[in-house]
């Protein structure tokens, strides 16, 4: 977690909320586990490195109704989704009369976001603070084997059932928090379909970089996830560490995919999914059918995305030369 008096002001934590959430997820964490099982249906994992396209790739798959996601809204309740979910219901979706006067607007996905959040109570969340409830980090995003042997993984996986026991949807959601440990993720639970989407490296460093100037104001400072190689990229430049970055943790997400079996995961790049968005959907009914399940698809709507596109980048691509030589 970053020291909260080095964000920018828009990303600072708000302590009266953290305060509030904490104290009623630690009242509710107990509550309806035994309505729980072990997940029967497949779940799509988003990996992949940060700045990669996943939260558009996250919003087409929670908009186009085919999938459960957790929300803004039901991320509130990270340690007891299916009470976080039922409260959705009761507030918004099940409150057909809007006797509460929450307007249609908080059902509109929008396709905006601002590094990886949205606005919205029915717009997908990252759901962090529900894997870090679980898995706990050090110095890495590389898990070791002590560290996941410490992990409660079913009733990890019984709280994800709760979207398909409450929705009757397949769950989708991002799990770029363990791209370090996807062996891990297929070893407790075979159902997980990995969907690894690439970014082309420099453009995908580049982002880094201004996110760095964006939530810290600083390029100099660390942001999102760090590779096993974190340590030695400390000692380069703010260019070369989001080069190093992305280059080192596209290699771990290829490597973990690597010992899982073609029938549980994807692979595409930013731009084929900016311009074929409906061809995702066309690889994970491709899945499911691989894992005995079924997935129907809507007509193509001929939605696309504009990839964003910066030309040059001469420093990153001496940067990705320096490091592909180490």
């Amino acid at each position: 977690m970053y020291d909260n008096s080095k964000r920018a002001k828009a990303f600072k934590r708000n302590s009266n909320l953290e305060e509030v959430l904490f104290e009623l997820n630690g009242l509710i964490e107990p509550l309806a586990q035994e309505k729980l099982s072990l997940p029967e249906h497949p779940i799509v994992l988003i990996m992949g490195v940060a700045r990669s396209g996943s939260t558009l790739l996250m919003q087409y798959l929670a908009n186009c109704g085919l999938f459960s996601y957790p929300s803004n809204l039901i991320a509130r309740f990270f340690k007891n989704p299916y009470l976080g979910i039922r409260i959705q219901q009761a507030l918004i979706e099940y409150d057909v009369n809007n006797e509460l006067g929450l307007s249609n607007s908080h059902h509109i996905i929008d396709f905006r976001s601002n590094l990886g959040k949205t606005k919205g109570a029915l717009s997908p969340s990252e759901f962090w603070y529900f894997w870090r409830d679980y898995f706990k980090f050090d110095s890495n995003g590389k898990l070791t084997e002590a560290a996941l042997s410490k992990v409660d993984h079913e009733r990890f996986l019984k709280n994800l059932s709760a979207f398909y026991l409450l929705f009757g949807k397949p769950l989708v959601m991002k799990g770029m928090m363990l791209n370090w440990n996807i062996p891990y993720l297929y070893d407790i639970n075979n159902k997980f379909i990995f969907v690894n989407i690439k970014r082309d490296i420099l453009n995908n460093a580049h982002s880094l970089y201004e996110a760095r100037i964006k939530y810290f104001n600083d390029p100099s400072r660390w942001y999102s996830f760090k590779p096993e190689e974190y340590e030695k990229l400390l000692g380069l430049t703010p260019v070369e560490q989001v080069v190093g970055q992305v280059l080192y943790t596209q290699r771990a997400v290829e490597l973990g995919l690597s010992q899982v079996p073609k029938t549980n995961k994807i692979e595409i790049t930013y731009d084929e999914f900016c311009n074929n968005p409906y061809s995702i959907l066309e690889m994970l009914k491709s899945r499911f059918n691989d894992l005995n399940s079924n997935l129907t698809l809507p007509k193509d709507n001929q939605i696309a995305f504009t990839p964003s596109v910066v030309e040059g980048l001469d420093d990153y691509r001496q940067a990705l030369t320096k490091l592909n030589k180490l």
